[in-house]
């Protein structure tokens, strides 16, 4: 039995958390903004997120925040997943196997439960706008 380099799932958590930055600085001003009614750093994102016609091609923050979390779910849950292909009785056939990393399990789930808060945000920032 051959291991898998240590290296590769290291450093797609690594790249995760940095990935998941933008997003949980967000949500830390927006938390700020709703404990402690601090509006400076809030006000800074938050109208990227209120912008109402919505250009594909016009990066803004709620693009880089969103996409980084999108790209830190899809790297680590490539690390997990693996995929492979092999001769079967009727031809080719996909095999799925799945590794146990712990980082970047968590990581991934994290990057979604973080994108599916700036979704319901999104959506109830649209609804109030």
């Amino acid at each position: 039995m051959t291991r898998s380099p240590f290296l590769r799932p290291l450093a797609s958590g690594i790249l995760g958390i940095t990935f998941m930055l933008p997003a949980c600085y967000f949500l830390l001003t927006l938390l700020a903004r709703i404990c402690f009614g601090a509006k400076t750093m809030y006000y800074y994102f938050s109208p990227s997120f209120l912008q109402s016609p919505f250009d594909l091609f016009a990066l803004h923050k709620a693009q880089l925040i969103i996409g980084c979390l999108l790209l830190a779910v899809l790297f680590n849950v490539a690390a997990i997943i693996k995929l492979r292909l092999h001769k079967g009785p009727e031809g080719l056939e996909v095999g799925v196997a799945y590794r146990r990393y712990w980082l970047n399990t968590a990581i991934a789930l994290q990057s979604v439960l973080l994108l599916l808060v700036l979704i319901v945000y999104t959506f109830i920032q649209h609804i109030r706008y």
